[in-house]
């Protein structure tokens, strides 16, 4: 399967909202948010989102395979971290890297701006986990009981990657 990257540009929010809401359609387990909380946020959110960090997206056909998201830390003493986040692969995408290029592509972008990543992965997620590990992430922590989503816990896997 034949793909390209490209970041969004400022103007298309809203694309990433769409992109946002989709996933958590799909997979809303592996997420922070709620597709009601996502849902409830103004649109200006998402224009910021795009503005201030950066967000990428996979292509083929006109058709969006995955996406991420970089977002630099914005408070004096934390400027040289970033937060990976949004990170999710369509299933018509999966298992034709995507996921890998989609990561390479941000973490490149990363380097021009931050000087380590840092994400979170559900820790049972293990595709997820195994891709962070296969581009240099790094766990250094565990959040017991991270998330609860019908009544049931999941753990949160700390991870980062120093890039300078």
């Amino acid at each position: 399967m034949s793909f390209t990257i490209r970041r969004l540009g400022p103007d298309e929010g809203p694309l990433f909202r769409q992109l946002r809401l989709t996933t958590l359609r799909l997979d809303e387990i592996n997420f922070v948010a709620t597709l009601a909380e996502e849902e409830a946020k103004p649109a200006s959110a998402f224009d910021e989102a795009v503005r201030d960090g950066a967000v990428f997206v996979a292509e083929a056909n006109g058709v969006v395979l995955g996406l991420v998201g970089l977002m630099p830390k914005t408070n004096a003493k934390e400027r040289h971290k970033g937060l990976i986040y949004s990170v999710f692969v369509m299933p018509e995408g999966r298992g034709k890297g995507v996921g890998r290029a989609l990561m390479t592509t941000v973490l490149d972008h990363a380097r021009s701006v931050v000087e380590s990543v840092f994400l979170v992965a559900v820790a049972d997620n293990r595709a997820a986990v195994s891709l962070y590990e296969s581009v240099g992430f790094e766990s250094y922590g565990l959040e017991p009981r991270s998330l609860l989503v019908d009544g049931a816990y999941s753990d949160d896997l700390l991870m980062w990657k120093r890039l300078k």
